[in-house]
């Protein structure tokens, strides 16, 4: 099977935080869970594959092609990056002017931008607010324009930065229909999530960073049996028990 991302032995220090030995490949259409707790190293995985960071040493390949300061912003133009925080993607006047953004710097023609503009935030069901500023939006909407910005792109890879995170049922249902629908396109989802629920439901795989190493990356349902990753997600089962406890 392709590899859309392959990460290949990639060592990373950062003051006292030491990532080693790190391997992970993202198959081309997959869905892959990357799980850990707080500090494991997650965020510091995105930034190494977005080439924000350079690795010590071993490789990162997109699609086949080694990532390089020389071929960074090509490779770059595969992969679109949802944040967390919406706050922290959107920043232009308007919907349509920060939706515009990155295929502007793509050197598309204005018609082709437009184009491109209308059909993104269509696709997310976005296309009302098309004049609206950015900052008169709920978090979700924000969320789904932030999307409407990357899909503009049109990238092969996704990475998801806890995309449900603080966005109400209605919300996380249409940015799943929509993300589950640019799976059905071929586009690959390196997303990270705390939540036990999407991980079930939603990955084919799972990869589990602890302390800047890999401690499992194999099928969600190998990995829903295995203690390193059990130990990142929590114990709910256990929890679930005690809360049951303290009600009697």
């Amino acid at each position: 099977m392709t590899c859309a991302i392959e990460v290949n032995h990639v060592n990373f220090r950062y003051e006292e935080f030491v990532m080693e030995d790190i391997c992970m490949n993202l198959h081309r259409g997959e869905h892959k869970a990357l799980i850990g707790l707080n500090g494991s190293g997650k965020t510091t995985l995105f930034k190494l594959i977005l080439g924000l960071l350079e690795p010590l040493s071993g490789n990162i390949l997109i699609f086949d092609r080694r990532l390089t300061r020389e071929n960074l912003w090509e490779i770059r133009k595969d992969i679109g990056f949802l944040f967390q925080n919406p706050d922290d993607q959107l920043f232009a006047p308007t919907v349509w002017e920060d939706v515009a953004f990155g295929p502007r710097n793509l050197g598309l023609n204005e018609d082709e931008v437009a184009k491109r503009v209308e059909e993104s935030l269509k696709f997310v069901g976005m296309e009302d607010y098309i004049n609206r500023a950015v900052n008169q939006m709920s978090h979700g909407q924000a969320k789904r324009v932030a999307l409407a910005g990357i899909l503009a792109m049109q990238p092969k890879i996704l990475l998801l930065d806890e995309a449900f995170t603080g966005l109400d049922f209605p919300m996380v249902q249409s940015i799943v229909e929509i993300i589950s629908q640019l799976r059905r396109e071929g586009i690959s989802v390196l997303f990270t999530t705390h939540n036990r629920f999407f991980i079930e439901n939603w990955a084919d795989s799972v990869v589990a960073i602890d302390s800047g190493q890999i401690v499992f990356d194999g099928p969600t349902d190998q990995a829903l049996c295995n203690q390193d990753v059990l130990r990142q997600m929590g114990n709910w089962d256990l929890l679930e028990k005690k809360m049951k406890e303290t009600r009697l």
